[in-house]
């Protein structure tokens, strides 16, 4: 079986952690894979260690560019016409284009196309509504053209009903491979903090997050309820893994309200899961999204979550109403983070009995079980 997996981006993200994980168990089933992916480092530097083939496109970049659009829709059709890939994977909805190169070429692959989230469709996604108009029929186009249509979380399926982009599909769960996840002890991770922010972190309750410096993710209600926070936890300090475009402006609001020695950000780290057992408890206050790999990480790690009820994050702590908090609700916030306080190890255990339905056998075996169907057609 020859399989191609096409992303957008090959920077460090939740999504080609999942391309990545995905390469590689498929790759120990004796599947022929090979991932083509826009700019970044992190997934080419990672299929490089596991010597699995990969291709970058120039073209595939995460815009609206018409240029880089018919640019893209080339390259990939030469590389299907020159490989001849019986499946073609794909995970972004900048790839969906991919579905029109098919259309030029004598071999057909079958397509699957993993839904990672319906960003561009969230009612807390911002934006002009004749955008979202074009962008549900984009999707309904070319999801029509799909062999296969996958959801990482329920919810992200019922909406995409609802929005009749798809009449049918499946859930898989994004998984992570346990025995691969090495987490420093939590004294090594502090430390490690210790040394990287140049602060003793040793008598603090630390909160912690790791992901995109991004509007999606929300890190400003940290940032500017901070305060508020601190006054019912005095040793309370924040490291937030991760970079992007929010950068700069989250530092200049972290400077102007004088948090330097309160508030961290530390650019992304390569495997950034091994130092989170250094956090009390892991917070994600993302406006959206699909299914965390992040929060599954903190999941598997044993840490005690506080995360927003929006996209699958609901669906990774079995609903637990401990660890979710409406949307940019600071009440609510304050009232869930108190009793996590108080209650972090039952918690805990609670949050370590979840993750045998997160494993990487299985998603890698139920989509396999895809691929073989959609080929069998």
């Amino acid at each position: 079986m020859k399989v191609l997996l096409v992303i957008t981006k090959s920077e460090i993200g939740g999504a080609q952690v999942f391309v990545l994980n995905l390469a590689k168990e498929l790759k120990k089933k004796g599947v022929d894979v090979t991932v083509a992916a826009g700019e970044g480092g992190y997934l080419f530097d990672e299929l490089e260690k596991h010597n699995i083939q990969y291709y970058y496109l120039k073209s595939l970049k995460r815009d609206v560019n018409l240029f880089n659009a018919l640019y893209f829709v080339y390259d990939i059709y030469r590389l299907l016409k020159k490989y001849k890939f019986q499946i073609i994977h794909l995970n972004s909805t900048n790839t969906l284009l991919s579905t029109i190169s098919t259309f030029f070429l004598k071999y057909k692959p079958k397509i699957v196309f993993t839904f990672h989230g319906l960003s561009l469709l969230d009612k807390n996604y911002q934006s002009h509504r004749l955008f979202k108009f074009f962008t549900k029929y984009y999707f309904k186009a070319l999801s029509g053209l799909l062999d296969a249509s996958i959801f990482v979380s329920e919810i992200n399926f019922k909406e995409a009903i609802r929005h009749k982009i798809v009449s049918s599909g499946e859930v898989i769960y994004n998984g992570l491979a346990e025995e691969e996840l090495e987490y420093l002890p939590r004294e090594q991770a502090i430390e490690f903090f210790g040394e990287l922010c140049k602060y003793n972190f040793e008598e603090c309750f630390i909160i912690g997050s790791t992901g995109r410096l991004s509007y999606p993710k929300n890190y400003d209600f940290l940032i500017e309820n901070f305060s508020e926070i601190k006054k019912n936890i005095p040793t309370l300090k924040i490291i937030i893994i991760g970079d992007g475009l929010f950068r700069q402006e989250y530092k200049k609001k972290i400077q102007n309200m004088g948090l330097e020695k309160d508030f961290f950000l530390v650019g992304a780290i390569k495997e950034s899961y091994k130092y989170i057992k250094a956090f009390d408890l892991f917070v994600l206050p993302s406006r959206y999204e699909g299914l965390s790999i992040s929060l599954l990480e903190a999941l598997f790690a044993g840490l005690p979550i506080l995360t927003t009820d929006v996209g699958g994050n609901s669906e990774i702590i079995n609903n637990d109403v401990r660890q979710l908090y409406k949307l940019n609700n600071l009440n609510e916030f304050m009232e869930k983070l108190l009793y996590i306080k108080e209650n972090k190890e039952e918690i805990a255990r609670y949050n370590l009995s979840l993750k045998s339905k997160f494993g990487l056998d299985i998603m890698t075996e139920k989509y396999m079980k895809i691929y073989k169907r959609i080929l069998n057609q």
